[in-house]
C-alpha cells in the first residue's frame, strides 16, 4: 500500500471490515430458495394414496389434507401421515439441525495452501444453536403456535415463514410427525419450555428431494450475493469516505 498515508489504510481498512460485516450477515440470512423454489400444484390425498412410497413432504398442501389444530393432535399421528396446519403464530428457536442430505464429515474438511482438499475427521454437530459460516447446511427448528394456542416444534423453509409475516401464507406446506434426536431435545427444552411445547417431536415439513438436488445452487447464490455485495459496498465505502475526510 506505497503512496498512502496512514489515514488512508485506516479508511481502506475501516470500509473493508465494514462490508464484510455486513456481507457475512447478509450470507447467513439470504435464502434463495425463496425464489428458486415454486409452489408446485397442491397435492391431495387421492394422490398420496396411489403411491404410498413417495415422499411428499414439504409439497403444497391440498385442500383435503389432514390440518391439526393443538399439540394433541401431532402426539397421536403415525409417522407415517401426512397433515399440514395453519398457524397462528411463528417463532425462531434459535436452534438448527444438519440438513438429512449433508454429510457431517464432508463439511469439516481442511484445505491445504495448494488448495487441496483433507479429511481432519471431524464430525459436524448434528445440532447447534448457532450457524455462523456453516448456514447452508443447517436448518431452524421453529415452534409454532395452533388454533388452540398450544405450541409445537416444527421445521419449513423460511421462506414460509417470511411469507407468514406478511400475511401471504395461511397454510404451511405438507409434513409428517418426526422424532426428535436426544441432542435436539436438549437444545429445545429451554425454549420449549417458555411456550410449553413437548420436544419430542417435530412436524417436518421439509420437501427433502429438492433441497438435495438444489444444495450446491443454492450455495453458489448465497456465496456470489454475498461476494457482489462485499465489493459493492467496499468500493462505495472506500469513495465515500475518502470524500468526506479528503474534502471536507
Amino acid at each position: 500500500m506505497e503512496g498512502y498515508n496512514f489515514k488512508d489504510k485506516a479508511i481502506l481498512v475501516i470500509a473493508v471490515v465494514l462490508a464484510f460485516i455486513a456481507a457475512f450477515a447478509f450470507y447467513q440470512k439470504f435464502e434463495p430458495e425463496a425464489f428458486m423454489k415454486k409452489a408446485g400444484e397442491p397435492v391431495g390425498m387421492s394422490e398420496v394414496n396411489q403411491n404410498l412410497t413417495k415422499s411428499y413432504t414439504g409439497k403444497t398442501a391440498g385442500d383435503d389434507i389432514p390440518r391439526i389444530a393443538s399439540a394433541s393432535e401431532l402426539e397421536q399421528l403415525t409417522e407415517n401421515e401426512y397433515v399440514t396446519v395453519s398457524p397462528e403464530n411463528v417463532i425462531e428457536t434459535g436452534v438448527y439441525s444438519l440438513k438429512p442430505w449433508i454429510d457431517p464429515y464432508k463439511i469439516t474438511r481442511g484445505r491445504t495452501s495448494s488448495g487441496r482438499t483433507y479429511s481432519t475427521g471431524r464430525k459436524a454437530p448434528e445440532v447447534r444453536d448457532s450457524v455462523s459460516i456453516w448456514a447452508p447446511y443447517y436448518r431452524e427448528y421453529y415452534l409454532i403456535e395452533l388454533e388452540d394456542s398450544t405450541y409445537i416444534v416444527a421445521q419449513f423453509d423460511e421462506s414460509y415463514k417470511k411469507a407468514f409475516e406478511k400475511g401471504d401464507a395461511a397454510t404451511l406446506p405438507i409434513g409428517q410427525k418426526k422424532v426428535n434426536s436426544q441432542e435436539a431435545r436438549t437444545y429445545l427444552r429451554e425454549v420449549c419450555g417458555e411456550y410449553g411445547a413437548d420436544v419430542t417431536y417435530t412436524l417436518y415439513m421439509v420437501d427433502n428431494e429438492w433441497g438435495q438436488k438444489n444444495h450446491f445452487t443454492l450455495f453458489i447464490i448465497r456465496f456470489g450475493a454475498a461476494a457482489v455485495l462485499f465489493f459493492a459496498l467496499a468500493v462505495a465505502l472506500v469513495m465515500a469516505s475518502w470524500k468526506v475526510f479528503r474534502f471536507r
